[in-house]
């Protein structure tokens, strides 16, 4: 279940921070990774759980996410971030949008580097891609457009219009359910994953409570300067 396309009727403004992360992560790839032929330099700026634990490396936390194991991780990744991405970026503005990137993927490191801590499997295995940050925007979307719509290649070949909460729900369910058959035998890093959507997700719901209590505070301002008696309308974001 691919997506390719969400409704975007809604969206205000130009989502160009999303651009220029995609821009960063395809520019890095072909001058930095040589197209994913130079093993060497991802080693250089992968995050490395064992080396992170013993006190170093901590600058490869963001450099990691921009990192990607072939052509087909870095189109997979940057489809999810062009379709889910501008809408959360053009809800919460350009600043807010990279901080909750950025700090999404580190989390979602943090939780990986934790969990190989625990289990004493997959230390020295070198760890890269823009997964983590990226399940952060996801988390964001689901609390913030949670009534959209997002079109999917149905099996791969057939566009299908799903709601939001079933293809993020699906995907995250299949998250889960592949942390827990085995997360270190598969080469998949679905605790960066989950972490990072956690922290979206909870990141986001808070932002919205405040917007919520932003809105019925101007409300209540405009009501008291006495504009009871005129039309009662309100933009809402």
């Amino acid at each position: 279940m691919i997506p390719i396309a969400d409704d975007n009727r809604g969206r205000r403004g130009s989502a160009w921070m999303t651009w220029l992360i995609i821009a960063a992560n395809i520019l890095v790839f072909i001058f930095i990774q040589g197209f994913g032929s130079d093993e060497e330099a991802t080693r250089v700026f992968a995050l490395v759980p064992a080396y992170l634990l013993a006190g170093g490396g901590f600058l490869t936390l963001i450099t990691s996410m921009f990192l990607h194991g072939g052509f087909l991780h870095l189109a997979g990744n940057m489809l999810f971030l062009g379709v889910f991405g501008d809408n959360v970026e053009c809800r919460i503005g350009h600043g807010r949008y990279l901080l909750l990137y950025l700090g999404s993927g580190i989390i979602g490191a943090l939780a990986h580097v934790a969990t190989a801590a625990l289990s004493g499997a997959g230390l020295g295995t070198p760890l890269v891609g823009a997964s983590g940050a990226i399940s952060g925007i996801l988390g964001a979307y689901l609390v913030l457009f949670p009534g959209n719509r997002v079109t999917v290649l149905l099996f791969n070949f057939i566009p299908t219009r799903l709601s939001a909460w079933f293809v993020i729900g699906f995907w995250f369910f299949m998250q889960v359910a592949g942390g827990l058959s085995g997360w270190s035998s598969s080469g998949v890093a679905y605790v960066v994953h989950i972490g990072g959507f956690a922290a979206g997700w909870i990141w986001s719901r808070r932002y919205r409570r405040r917007e919520i209590e932003r809105i019925e505070r101007e409300r209540a301002e405009r009501i008291a300067a006495g504009y009871r008696a005129s039309i009662p309308w309100w933009f809402v974001e």
